[in-house]
């Protein structure tokens, strides 16, 4: 008997943040980021969202809502880098034309084979719905909402 398949996913900058910081302890942000804790999909990550990650941590609108110290963004960013599936994220696309920053995150997702983009970039994001490009898995681009049902039918 084979195992099933394990779920993997890029998960937006914003989310992760939002999840990290924990503002609203029932948010979809903090049951995504509680998903990828207990490992119930495998996030992959490149070095530009982790970079994200930092810098949005550092901002100071940020640091007016929860205070983050260096320490605590370096000890995040050690536990994303070490349960994630990380790529050196040297693909190129474009593929966002509204907003050519997102690419990257699509782009990610191509090199480490996730079949899923998590967001709630209701503008530029989830309109793609999904993405296709020769020789790559398709990315469906989802809500973290959507994302979560898939994850809970998974493990039923």
């Amino acid at each position: 008997m084979s195992e099933p398949a394990v779920v993997r996913a890029v998960v937006d900058t914003n989310l992760l943040v939002r999840g990290i910081l924990r503002r609203r302890p029932d948010s979809k942000a903090v049951q995504l980021y509680e998903a990828i804790r207990g490992r119930r999909f495998r996030l992959v990550t490149s070095e530009y969202v982790l970079d994200e990650v930092r810098r949005t941590l550092q901002r100071p609108d940020v640091g007016a809502i929860a205070s983050v110290s260096e320490a605590a963004i370096a000890r995040v960013l050690q536990g994303l880098r070490r349960t994630a599936h990380y790529v050196p994220g040297d693909f190129e696309v474009e593929l966002v034309p509204r907003d050519p920053k997102d690419n990257p995150i699509v782009a990610c997702a191509l090199e480490g084979d996730a079949g899923y983009v998590v967001t709630d970039d209701r503008k530029h994001l989830l309109p793609l719905k999904i993405v296709r490009v020769a020789g790559y898995r398709p990315v469906r681009i989802v809500s973290p909402s959507l994302f979560l049902d898939l994850l809970r039918r998974a493990t039923a």
